[in-house]
């Protein structure tokens, strides 16, 4: 156990818990973690563990992942801004940036690993679309720890390790989809099915608390908040971090306003967008013949979740609500735009999903929703293997068994135990 480093608070009713959970027993409000030490004190490493104080895990590792921010110039120039920070957290050694697998789900796996095995529990299951499988896998990997992927198999291209995988993690693809939201389904069968706990996704409180870190490097650079945060999102689980991690920092006397969120979204696949603009609830099971092809048409697949945490209490829609936030629309051709705009400016390529970002800062600044005065952090969640291919070979992450996404009946699911288990 933790015992005196932190509970566990719900957001909803205020019920508090100790040891690693997911839900609370009488409502269904996120849980959040309420540190011992309310200070902010981030220690002299370079790394994720700089901020051990508001991570869940007791102890530290040697790594090279962590968040690496730099004021702008050359892309802030070209913007016309005047305060713009990037949070680039892929892997570019070139400015500092080491996350092994590309993105900055690197920060969510490390501290979840970590945090379960502190507590005894030595195997996970979990759903991915791409980028967390990676990052799961490969600290798997260097921790030794029992993981069991689910992924759609359109996302298998997007799997993989700069470090060959061990036997401790196995991958289990669901057919001819890109459904993230089936993976999710699956993954739920079969942490029932081997009584193995599942990871969580945006519940886990060591995976929202290590996306926390961006800001809290931010505060540390800088010796402020930010006034505006830009991030592209498909959980919103990163909006919810900033969100958490802001709230820490106002408490520890950095700062005194929450950051705006701006969270963006690939069109034509935005239910976080619309919902906001609406101000309706998602419904994932409704059209969803629609959305899945609605999703087929976006550049990035990575932020294509058909059911993200919006209404829930501590949810994305609270985080927009309380920091005043906005969300945008970014088209292919927008982030195409962007993503060209920023390598020319800034000397790296990134990723489909920080190309949103930066379209939709751009939007921001035309229609003055952020002025080019204020203090901005724009957050590149990743460049995936642009570079990581250039210093190491990418290791495929082959799964061990495929399931039809029509045949997912808890009697087909039961063939695969021996398999999983063995």
């Amino acid at each position: 156990m933790n015992g005196d480093k932190l509970a566990l608070r719900c957001t909803d009713c205020g019920r508090v818990y100790t040891g690693p959970r997911l839900h609370c027993d009488i409502c269904d409000g996120l849980l959040r973690t309420d540190y011992t030490n309310k200070a902010f004190e981030p220690n002299d490493r370079n790394d994720l563990f700089a901020f051990l104080d508001w991570l869940p895990p007791k102890e530290p590792m040697v790594t090279p992942i962590g968040p690496m921010v730099y004021r702008s110039e050359r892309l802030a120039e070209r913007l016309g801004m005047n305060r713009l920070a990037i949070a680039f957290n892929g892997y570019a050694p070139e400015i500092g940036a080491e996350n092994p697998t590309g993105s900055f789900k690197d920060f969510e796996a490390l501290p979840t690993l970590l945090y379960l095995r502190e507590n005894g529990i030595d195997s996970v299951v979990l759903a991915s679309a791409g980028n967390t499988a990676r990052a799961f896998a490969h600290a798997a990997t260097v921790l030794e720890f029992r993981v069991v992927l689910v992924a759609p198999e359109e996302a298998l291209h997007r799997l993989w390790s700069p470090i060959r995988i061990s036997d401790a993690v196995r991958l289990v693809a669901i057919e001819e989809t890109d459904d993230y939201a089936l993976a999710i389904d699956l993954a739920g069968e079969i942490s029932k099915l081997l009584e193995v706990p599942f990871e969580g996704g945006t519940r886990n409180v060591a995976r929202r608390d290590g996306l926390g870190t961006v800001l809290l490097e931010y505060a540390r650079t800088f010796g402020e908040l930010p006034a505006h945060y830009v991030q592209a999102v498909g959980s919103g689980t990163g909006g919810i971090a900033v969100w958490e991690a802001a709230q820490r920092l106002i408490d520890a006397g950095v700062g005194d306003r929450l950051p705006v969120l701006h969270l963006a979204q690939n069109a034509p696949f935005t239910p976080i967008h619309d919902a906001w603009a609406e101000g309706k609830p998602i419904e994932p099971e409704r059209d969803v013949e629609g959305q899945r092809t609605r999703i087929d048409r976006i550049a990035a697949q990575v932020l294509a979740n058909r059911n993200p945490p919006y209404a829930i209490a501590g949810g994305v829609r609270d985080a927009l609500t309380a920091s005043e936030g906005r969300t945008y629309a970014v088209s292919n051709a927008e982030a195409a735009a962007a993503h060209d705009l920023f390598t020319q400016s800034e000397g790296f390529q990134i990723g489909p999903a920080s190309a949103v970002a930066v379209a939709a800062l751009m939007q921001a600044l035309a229609n003055g929703r952020i002025l080019r005065s204020e203090s901005t952090l724009l957050h590149i969640t990743g460049n995936n293997g642009i570079l990581v291919r250039r210093d190491f070979p990418l290791h495929p992450i082959e799964p061990i068994a495929r399931l039809r996404a029509n045949r997912r009946r808890v009697d087909d699911i039961v063939s695969l135990r021996m398999l999983l288990a063995g």
